[in-house]
């Protein structure tokens, strides 16, 4: 199996887990069908988008090949036909673990997105430069997630509390230093990982970041 279509197989997967996220935020929210396919494929394409336009590989991939839509779209048809049969599982009561499958979707796919977009910014040419390099693959991770909030009128995910756009930094620093030492394919995996765990793991211990307290004190 070639290292593209290893890195073929990880895009399709994240393009899964991201759909999957959008569409249970969407059946949060009580959208309609197409609200609910609307959400799923913003969110798995809308990453991808972004990093394209910032690296000038126009027009963006998700608009060459629409294999990440088509499946994003498949995707939500699932949902949908799930519906049908439990009704609207998330709010209902019928799956009550649906948040824990919601963020394992989300963390899947921001571990796969972030190290893919980075991927991309190295092979086009920008290998050199850390900084845009790292940049770029947590736009790729985290963008598709702030359509999907902004969508679905909600604050994005990324300016709360929780540790998000961080475990991608975080991830993306560590894929750059392995893919200097270790095959691509290798690196990938083992940042995909990490990213996952983090965001996981800062979940399930409720680690999150400190917000802003405006409100006065009592001396």
């Amino acid at each position: 199996m070639t290292a593209n279509t290893i890195i073929l197989i990880l895009e399709l997967i994240g393009t899964v887990a991201f759909a999957l996220s959008g569409a249970f935020v969407a059946m949060e929210r009580q959208l309609d069908y197409f609200g609910i396919v609307v959400l799923a494929v913003t969110t798995a394409v809308g990453g991808g988008i972004l990093r394209d336009l910032i690296l000038g590989n126009t027009p963006p991939a998700a608009f060459r090949s629409p294999i990440y839509v088509v499946v994003a779209f498949f995707t939500a048809a699932v949902i949908l036909v799930m519906m049908h049969r439990l009704g609207n599982f998330v709010t209902n009561g019928k799956v009550m673990a649906y948040l824990k499958y919601l963020n394992l979707c989300d963390a899947v796919g921001l571990g796969i997105f972030t190290v893919v977009g980075m991927n991309t910014a190295i092979v086009t040419g920008y290998g050199e430069n850390m900084f845009l390099a790292v940049f770029v693959g947590v736009i790729t991770g985290v963008g598709g997630g702030m359509v999907r909030d902004i969508l679905a009128g909600r604050t994005p995910l990324i300016l709360r509390r929780e540790i998000y756009a961080l475990a991608a930094i975080a991830g993306g620093i560590v894929y750059y230093a392995l893919q200097l030492f270790i095959p691509q394919i290798a690196g990938m995996l083992l940042a995909t990982a990490f990213i996952t765990l983090i965001r996981m793991a800062c979940l399930y211990w409720q680690v999150n970041l400190p917000i802003a307290d405006f409100e006065e004190k009592d001396n």
